[in-house]
């Protein structure tokens, strides 16, 4: 008499947290195929740069000379950050040194602009998004609005709560960092929904949690969350303060983008 194979055991945490699901910055490692894919588009890129800007400095295009200069400049520092020759902040400032050096503009006009309330608000907002993911406050945040009566009972109050935080905490950090900082969260919520579900006996042994659908709803109220509470405030996203920046020249088209209650209503409503 023959018995049929038993099935066997997902082990929910390897499945969600290994190395083929989830990996940190630090735990990235580049194939050797990779690795040579990336040294010569680097150095591709460190060549073409200077050739296709002084290409373009010299060819007769019919421009007025500083704009064939600035256009020359700035397609060298486009080809630098797409192969990333060079660390990508250090592409963009040496395209402002060379437009300064080239006499495209004066110093202090090109320079003028890193002088802006904008730049430090764009720092400030980094420097809060590191530590809160450093000292785990969104983790922390999250969990202890999970905990509330009524929330964590239901799959739905968990979906629903979940993406009120998310969006909460993107309205005055960057998206990107949100979702880097509550995917860890995620991960952690959907493999205490798939070990209960697995004790209970509501999916087979061997299911793919990653196939669970509470899952998927989770990690899209993660994007969604994200993305809508980046549009709560100035600081939830960079456009948004560009286009406030963009708002105190002369409006030409009619309207006028204005911080506080009334970007939040225009932002829900």
């Amino acid at each position: 008499m023959t018995t049929e194979p038993r099935s066997r055991r997902t082990d929910v945490d390897k499945a969600l947290l290994g190395s083929a699901t989830y990996r940190s910055l630090g735990e990235q490692q580049l194939s050797p195929s990779e690795e040579r894919f990336e040294k010569g588009r680097r150095t591709v890129g460190l060549f073409l740069a200077p050739v296709v800007t002084i290409a373009f400095l010299v060819l007769p295009l019919g421009m007025e000379p500083q704009q064939q200069t600035l256009a020359g400049v700035l397609l060298g520092v486009i080809i630098l950050w797409i192969s990333e020759a060079v660390p990508i902040p250090i592409g963009g400032l040496l395209g402002v040194a060379v437009i300064v050096f080239l006499g495209v503009a004066p110093a202090d006009d090109v320079l003028g602009a890193f002088g802006s309330s904008t730049i430090f608000t764009f720092i400030g907002a980094f420097i809060l998004a590191q530590a809160m993911l450093k000292h785990g406050l969104a983790k922390r945040f999250a969990f202890r609005i999970l905990a509330l009566p009524r929330v964590g009972q239901s799959t739905t109050g968990v979906i629903v709560a979940f993406g009120a935080i998310t969006a909460l905490l993107s309205a005055f950090v960057s998206n990107t960092a949100t979702v880097a900082m509550l995917l860890p969260t995620a991960l952690g919520i959907l493999g205490v929904i798939a070990k209960l579900m697995q004790d209970r006996g509501m999916v087979a042994e061997d299911f793919d949690p990653l196939r669970v659908r509470v899952g998927a709803a989770i990690m899209l109220m993660l994007a969604y969350g994200a993305s809508v509470g980046g549009l709560l405030t100035p600081v939830g996203s960079p456009p948004n303060l560009i286009g406030r920046v963009s708002s105190k020249r002369p409006p030409e088209n009619g309207f006028r983008l204005r911080s506080g209650s009334p970007w939040l209503h225009r932002s829900v409503c």
